[in-house]
């Protein structure tokens, strides 16, 4: 569904650990301590390039997944090691197109959205929340969502009603002026939370399966989880 793409078709552990362009396999092996760095690149002449119309870039970060590797720029950077220089790396990388947007215009036009997919592996603290990533354990999914449209999303607001990565598409088809499919939908428009002018919104309760395993359902400010398997 994508007019092009760039990158690891694959998380970055998986062999022949290829680079894709399109197609066309460019690098194999994938040079990791360069990957962020491209990312970044091709991501700004993208918005460069489609500045003229309405785009969609989807950019999703190959690190902090493992194996870690930084450019020589980040790498050494972070008191936090290669874990730190990798996360500051990403840093500069939403700067990046960030920048990009702002000086071709487009700042005030684009919704800007930013989370992760799932919690910590063994390296990493899901903080007080239980389980880590592959449970349905609060740990395991819960994670912050950030968005960004100056002049459309106030300042500096938080809000600790419950979302879901499957609320961006309805919401993104309502403000593009799409219509939705007839088939029920798992996601709800969040559009009133990211504007302000909700604290929370109506929803069927979510529900958190393991492959085909209903594990939770979470509603409102309940959560009820069942056996780990089934």
């Amino acid at each position: 569904g994508f007019d092009q793409y760039f990158g690891i078709p694959y998380s970055n552990d998986m062999t022949p650990r290829v680079l894709l362009k399109d197609t066309q396999v460019v690098e194999d092996p994938a040079n990791l301590e360069t990957l962020t760095a491209r990312y970044t690149q091709v991501a700004a002449e993208f918005v460069r390039a489609s500045k003229g119309s309405p785009f969609f870039l989807y950019m999703p970060h190959t690190f902090p997944h493992i194996p870690l590797a930084a450019s020589p720029r980040f790498r050494g950077k972070s008191p936090q090691g290669l874990y730190g220089d990798v996360i500051e790396e990403i840093d500069w990388s939403v700067g990046e197109v960030l920048k990009t947007l702002r000086e071709e215009g487009l700042e005030k036009d684009t919704l800007v959205m930013l989370s992760s997919d799932n919690g910590p592996w063994y390296q990493g603290s899901p903080g007080r929340l239980r389980g880590r990533k592959g449970s349905t354990y609060e740990g395991g999914v819960r994670e912050p969502f950030l968005a960004r449209w100056p002049g459309r999303i106030p300042r500096g607001k938080t809000t600790r009603a419950l979302a879901s990565l499957m609320d961006v598409f309805p919401t993104v088809t309502r403000l593009c002026g799409g219509k939705l499919p007839p088939a029920p939908l798992d996601g709800v428009d969040m559009w009133p939370l990211l504007s302000g002018g909700e604290e929370s919104i109506d929803r069927p309760p979510l529900l958190y399966f393991n492959d085909w395993n209903l594990q939770g359902a979470h509603w409102k400010n309940w959560k009820l989880h069942v056996a780990r398997h089934n």
